[in-house]
C-alpha cells in the first residue's frame, strides 16, 4: 500500500513470517493506522513493537477510543493531534487498542 486511503478499507495482504508481514507494512509514506489480526498476544506484542504506525488496532477496527488521540507518523503527522499530545509533536507516540 504506497498511498493514504481514507474510508473504511482495510488490505488484507498475504506473507509468510511476521518480518515480512512488518516489512510490507512499514514500506509506506505513510503511519496513520495499521492493524493486527491474532489469537497470539505474543505476536501481538512483537508487531506493536515493529509497526511504524501512530496508531495500531489489534483485533478490532479502526475507531479510536474517546479517551485516546489520533496520531500519524511520517506524512500522516507527528505526534498526537489532541489533548497534551498536540505538544509533544517532536515525539512519536504510538497507540495500540487490543482486544483478547
Amino acid at each position: 500500500m504506497h498511498e493514504e486511503t481514507f474510508g473504511p478499507v482495510l488490505p488484507v495482504v498475504a506473507f509468510n513470517t511476521l518480518e515480512e508481514a512488518l516489512e510490507m507494512a512499514n514500506d509506506s509514506d505513510y503511519g496513520l493506522t495499521s492493524s493486527v489480526y491474532t489469537q497470539n498476544l505474543n505476536v501481538a506484542m512483537k508487531a506493536i513493537g515493529g509497526l511504524k504506525f501512530g496508531e495500531t488496532y489489534i483485533n478490532r477496527e479502526n475507531f479510536e477510543a474517546m479517551q485516546g488521540f489520533h496520531a500519524g507518523w511520517r506524512k500522516s503527522g507527528i505526534g498526537g493531534a489532541d489533548g497534551k499530545h498536540g505538544l509533544n509533536e517532536y515525539l512519536q507516540t504510538q497507540v495500540v487498542y487490543l482486544q483478547s
